[in-house]
């Protein structure tokens, strides 16, 4: 093998995602007892809620001598058991309560963004990766009643299998995973992408402190259409086809849209779209991967 593919090979616990936009992003692969110390925690809230839920059930009941608000409660608890993990998934772009305190997300395999169908699929395979072997584990009669002994082989050998592979797995993957497309990560931390990008935006022989820097907010007003108009601009400035007065006018524009405050857009307009193509590029690129598209500024 030569040099350079050895170069290309990723170390064990690290994810290559190619984004919609061509650019690898590397992730590292959230750990075993990353992953497990979140479901733990997930789980808490998941039993605290059945357990409010309940109490205000039994107390209802009580007092109106009625059984359907019970009834009501235990629908409303299962609600919450099952979908959980769905909802959260979806709607906070990927993670659970849990996931958020330890730093993790769950992404797409591909970088295509997360999807319905792919959060389901990985949340439905809990019950067959967890539940049903801790059933057979605790309670194997319930299961098997009075199967013969060489019944038990197959099942114990997919009870090991299923909790075995995360262990061994590249990038720490289960069954769930690999069904929906989806690799549970750490976050990024978001100033090492600022820095890298921060970095295009000086002068040659600059300090680093005389780079310019924005923030998410600001990052957040303009989106792929505007970063490809962006793009052009600066294409043409590369081939001396932009006069000095229209990047001094966009930035200025880009500039008051965004609240920069600063002489930056007025003493080196070329230099700040730089910056600012950078940082919004990286900025735009992190949100697509976690399911969050902007195609313009008219999107909220």
């Amino acid at each position: 093998m030569s040099a350079a593919a050895e170069t290309d090979v990723l170390p064990k616990g690290v994810l290559e995602v190619v984004g919609p936009e061509g650019v690898p992003l590397r992730f590292e692969a959230a750990s075993v007892a990353e992953r497990f110390v979140a479901y733990l925690f997930d789980l808490f809230l998941v039993a605290l809620t059945g357990i409010v839920l309940y109490i205000g059930g039994f107390i209802v009941t009580v007092a109106t001598r009625l059984g359907e608000p019970l009834a009501l409660v235990i629908a409303l608890a299962w609600l919450v058991w099952k979908f959980y993990f769905i909802g959260f998934e979806l709607w906070w772009q990927g993670a659970t309560p849990g996931k958020r305190l330890l730093g993790l997300k769950v992404v797409s395999e591909d970088g295509a963004g997360l999807t319905l169908d792919g959060i389901i699929a990985r949340n439905l395979m809990r019950d067959l990766e967890v539940f049903l072997p801790l059933t057979i584990l605790l309670a194997p009669d319930q299961v098997f009643g009075d199967a013969p002994w060489y019944l038990l082989l197959p099942t114990g050998g997919w009870i090991v299998a299923m909790l075995a592979l995360p262990f061994f797995s590249r990038e720490h993957t289960r069954a769930g995973d690999l069904v929906g497309g989806t690799r549970v990560v750490r976050v990024p931390k978001t100033v090492l992408r600022r820095d890298e990008a921060v970095r295009h935006s000086l002068a040659p022989d600059a300090p680093i402190v005389d780079a310019w820097t924005f923030t998410t907010d600001q990052l957040g007003i303009y989106g792929e259409h505007e970063l490809e108009t962006l793009a052009a601009l600066l294409r043409d400035a590369e081939s001396g086809k932009a006069r000095p007065e229209d990047l001094r006018f966009v930035a200025h524009t880009i500039a008051r849209k965004i609240g920069f405050r600063g002489s930056a857009p007025e003493e080196d307009p070329r230099r700040f779209l730089r910056a600012f193509y950078e940082q919004q590029r990286a900025h735009l690129e992190r949100k697509l991967l976690f399911g969050q598209r902007k195609a313009s500024k008219l999107d909220e």
